[in-house]
């Protein structure tokens, strides 16, 4: 029986600036554009005509405050700084900068004409022609368009980031709750007063890895991503105490692939993915258990891969606090781009497969001394 995570539903994003901006915008620029007028006629010592200045400028700005969204939109669906089609793109925008201009254009002569605020019929070769003068408008709208678009993605990264180190936050006090817990302690301290009396270098050799494995774990890491060499040295240090616990019940294998130590996963990943088997999937198992750590590169993705033996369940539907972090941090990281299963069977063990993007640490791994 088998399940698989997936990333949150999307949620519809709203509109970058509201209806209330837009119309405020529009608002204000018409005021400004009608006192202008009224300060040229007035030091030209001509009359105003405020039906022409203060309704045509008005209707100005309800018109384009109508199209403002719509330059919006198109300004998302054809985006000249991050698309690879960056001339068709161009093109769309040029030819819609003049529709909706000349669309403007018939509709302010149209609306202007039949309140008598224009004397004469409408003259379309005019309309066109006056056309051009107005495009300018649209490409300043592009503009704004693009800078609100990226003050809103700088923001949003900023919470991602926030929300990013939190949730690593989470992931140590969980591990550190994990691995630090009394009974590993004792057990572990038991086991070696134990072995002081059966064989001496076991329990030394034991001490040495349990005050290796205690110092990772309180030095943790400020880091959102780490090695996979990092990981599986813990990793490795928290098994071969198990082993030493317990020689004849734990046979561990790994089989991790070239090349892929060096690529980058969220930091305390792996490890309380394999302690959680240890405990809930071989611990309550009688006889020999085993547990297989796999990590192999399939073109741009990591493959990770933990594997038991022990008793396994009929249900992998619940999900237990690591696991729902777990699920949370690759969402947050990776957004959809990212495939979690989780498969088991009675008496067949658990398995857990992860998927994540291939991407190495820069300036590759750099081994620590033993």
């Amino acid at each position: 029986m088998s399940t698989t995570a997936r990333p949150p539903e999307p949620q519809k994003t709203p509109p970058l600036v509201s209806g209330a901006t837009i119309a405020l915008a529009w608002l204000l620029f018409s005021g400004f554009m009608v006192l202008l007028i009224f300060v040229q006629n007035l030091s030209a010592g001509t009359p105003t005509d405020w039906r022409e200045a203060l309704g045509g400028r008005l209707l100005h700005g309800l018109i384009w405050g109508l199209l403002t969204p719509v330059v919006f939109a198109l300004a998302a669906r054809f985006n000249l700084l991050e698309s690879r089609h960056r001339l068709l793109h161009l093109l769309a925008h040029a030819a819609a900068s003049y529709v909706l201009t000349l669309a403007y254009r018939l509709v302010y002569a149209t609306v202007m004409h039949g309140s008598g605020a224009t004397p004469g019929a409408i003259s379309l070769n005019t309309v066109v022609a006056n056309a051009n003068s107005w495009v300018p408008i649209y490409w300043m709208l592009l503009c704004i368009a693009y800078a609100v678009q990226y003050r809103e993605r700088y923001r949003e990264g900023r919470v991602r980031a926030a929300q990013l180190e939190t949730q690593l936050v989470q992931a140590q006090l969980q591990a550190l709750k994990m691995q630090l817990q009394p009974h590993f302690l004792f057990n572990s301290m038991n086991a070696v007063s134990a072995l002081m009396t059966q064989d001496v270098k076991a329990a030394r050799r034991m001490l040495a890895q349990l005050s290796q494995f205690l110092r990772l774990v309180l030095e943790g890491t400020d880091e959102q991503e780490v090695t996979l060499e990092q990981e599986l040295r813990l990793t490795r240090l928290y098994l071969e105490i198990e082993q030493t616990r317990f020689p004849d019940r734990l046979a561990v294998r790994y089989d991790i692939g070239p090349d892929t130590e060096g690529a980058l996963l969220p930091a305390l990943l792996l490890q309380p993915v394999v302690e959680n088997a240890v405990r809930h999937g071989l611990a309550p198992r009688a006889g020999a258990g085993e547990l297989a750590v796999r990590a192999e590169k399939q073109g741009d993705r990591l493959l990770l891969q933990v594997q038991d033996n022990g008793r396994g369940a009929a249900d992998t539907a619940a999900r237990g606090i690591g696991l729902r972090n777990l699920e949370s941090r690759l969402a947050t990281l990776y957004g959809p781009d990212y495939a979690l299963a989780v498969e088991s069977a009675p008496a067949c063990g658990y398995c857990l497969r992860l998927s994540i993007p291939f991407r190495r640490a820069a300036g590759g791994v750099t081994p620590e001394p033993a």
